[in-house]
């Protein structure tokens, strides 16, 4: 019989003389995948060499064990026999990540058990069953809930303010405290949610920026949805056979994105996640990165592993979040994988225009108000207003330009709005203003 090779789910040693090595993988496969395999009496080949097993060796196994691994683990422990050959199979699962052996943290990476350093530990941390949030107590102890206390009403809960009910909602913490959970619902926290407007596609200018909070997160999560549902036009194409409506954005996917970006946030520093809202997208930036063991697969696949679980429950309770998981992939849905973007500490998420906003509009039609185009804009704004289908090469040829000096005045019309690009390059038009 052979077991195959080591990898990240099982390891292999000859004998009990490495019975340090193979504790040591059994918590390094934990952290990584919260399940370990070892075997002793198995070559690094696979195979069954076989090894003698004394009176007390199972329970040598066992004290070692709760020695040397932390916290506690309750490992399955098997004696085998193959061929006349006796080998132990030891197997674990936990999830009280992050697991050492004899005071160090490892990480299994392949086959081997590297020692995890503080970034991977942080994010192990926040991936674990321990509810951070819960536990870290708020910066204010005098807080009020009146919003929260609306909302559960509206949803046919009627709490009364007491230890029960702040206990059973996660708003309190092991001793007692009011919690981050607490001073992130109530209605005098000091968080503020800030919606930036850059003029242009960088963020090099800013115009405009918008503040939401000091109050229930939940109430300033709906006046950020509000003022997004305000802005997002709809464009009308009557050239269509049928008259078709476009949004400027899809309002599904992003409500699915700010929401999930305000309850999977790492609220331990109190800073909120933010928005940016450019000429042609919006970007969701939340703070944390992905969970420590969740993959990008299965983030993508609508795999949950909530960072801040009561906050979750809260979600839940009052309707801005759903028990089914499907937010990410109706976002990918509509805008693909490529609308994700994971940055270490950070995962942002872009919602590209559909159109031109009105605001951006108004402002470019105040800008070339002082704007006063020379001899050549002219004829390339000419050229595609008597030919919508034109191309900038034809447009060249037909102005006596040179094409790079036709495609700077093109991008210099699109900026200040005297035209604007619909579709792609070689199918689209030029829609001239």
């Amino acid at each position: 019989m052979n077991f195959g090779t080591e990898n990240e789910y099982q390891e292999f040693k000859e004998s009990l003389d490495q019975l340090d090595k193979g504790l040591k993988s059994i918590t390094a496969m934990l952290n990584k995948h919260r399940e370990a395999t070892v075997y002793f009496g198995v070559n690094d080949r696979g195979d069954i060499c076989g090894l003698t097993i004394g009176e007390n060796t199972l329970m040598n196994i066992r004290s070692k064990v709760k020695e040397t691994i932390a916290p506690r683990i309750y490992p399955n422990i098997e004696i085998c026999e193959e061929n006349e050959k006796t080998y132990i199979k030891i197997t674990a699962k936990g999830n009280d990540i992050p697991y050492s052996y004899d005071g160090r943290y490892y990480i299994r990476t392949i086959s081997a058990d590297e020692q995890a350093d503080h970034t991977i530990l942080r994010k192990m941390l926040a991936s674990s069953e321990a509810d951070l949030a819960k536990e870290k107590e708020s910066p204010k102890q005098n807080l009020k809930f009146d919003a929260f206390f609306t909302l559960l009403n509206a949803n046919g809960i009627h709490p009364q303010m007491s230890d029960d009910f702040l206990g059973n909602y996660g708003l309190l913490n092991n001793n007692g405290k009011l919690n981050m959970n607490a001073y992130l619902l109530a209605d005098n926290n000091n968080l503020r949610i800030n919606i930036v407007t850059f003029a242009g596609k960088d963020k090099s200018v800013i115009t405009q920026r918008s503040e939401y909070g000091n109050k229930c997160l939940l109430i300033s999560i709906n006046e950020v949805i509000s003022f997004f549902n305000s802005i997002n036009t709809t464009d009308v194409d009557l050239n269509e056979v049928q008259r078709k409506e476009y949004p400027l954005f899809d309002k599904a996917s992003f409500r699915e994105a700010w929401i999930n970006a305000c309850l999977h946030n790492n609220w331990l520093n109190e800073i909120p996640p933010m928005i940016c809202l450019f000429d042609d997208r919006i970007e969701i930036i939340s703070y944390g990165g992905l969970p420590y063991n969740l993959s990008t697969e299965n983030f993508f696949k609508g795999v949950s592993l909530p960072v801040n679980k009561s906050l979750a429950t809260i979600f839940i309770a009052t309707n801005f979040a759903e028990h089914n998981v499907h937010g990410v992939p109706k976002i990918v849905s509509k805008y693909g994988k490529e609308a994700f973007e994971f940055n270490g500490s950070t995962i942002k998420v872009t919602i590209p225009f559909d159109h031109e906003p009105n605001y951006v509009t108004i402002r470019k039609s105040i800008e070339r108000k002082g704007k006063k185009l020379t001899a050549n804009q002219e004829k390339v704004y000419n050229a595609m207003k008597e030919n919508s289908s034109i191309s900038l090469k034809e447009i060249a040829e037909q102005c006596n330009l040179s094409l790079g000096g036709v495609k700077k005045i093109s991008l210099l019309l699109q900026k200040y709005g005297y035209i604007e690009r619909k579709d792609s390059k070689k199918a689209g038009h030029w829609i001239v203003k």
